[in-house]
């Protein structure tokens, strides 16, 4: 279930500490809710765990971020046009860096792995949005909001 308690959302998400069962449970709960909302991606502070935990992608190729820390960020940033699972019919134009590189740890076949990685593009465009969730921040805070029929 999807959170749209903005306070609840304003969280700074603390450090995944868990088992690797609990982190199954958690990551199985947000790819649900990811799918049955059409998303490219969801942070575990949506689905009302405050944890540095994310997902983003699609179906089968969706990419699992535990802890990430930024390394560094391009300077040349693009305007696009974001909208967010947490706060429906919402617009926002924002600007964001054009190249992201991370560190975060991931699962891959069943064991815990570090990974370093340089994100472009649209890809890097859902990186830094969830990014913005595990620190509290929402995509109204990134630029010009524009609010449509029923938007929370």
């Amino acid at each position: 279930m999807l959170i749209f308690d903005k306070k609840k959302l304003r969280q700074r998400s603390k450090e995944w500490t868990g088992t690797l069962e609990e982190l199954e449970v958690l990551v199985d709960k947000m790819g649900e809710t990811m799918e049955e909302n059409k998303g490219v991606g969801i942070a575990a502070i949506q689905v009302g765990e405050p944890y540095r935990v994310f997902l983003v992608g699609e179906g089968d190729r969706c990419e699992l971020f535990i802890n990430p820390r930024q390394v560094s960020l391009s300077p040349y940033k693009k305007k696009h046009w974001e909208a967010c699972l947490s706060c429906k019919n919402t617009n926002v134009r924002t600007s964001r860096s054009h190249s992201i590189t991370l560190t975060y740890d991931t699962i891959k076949e069943g064991l815990p792995v570090v990974v370093k990685r340089t994100f472009k593009g649209f890809e890097a465009v859902k990186v830094q949005h969830e990014l913005d969730h595990i620190n509290g921040f929402l995509i109204m805070d990134r630029g010009k909001a524009y609010y449509g029929k029923g938007s929370n």
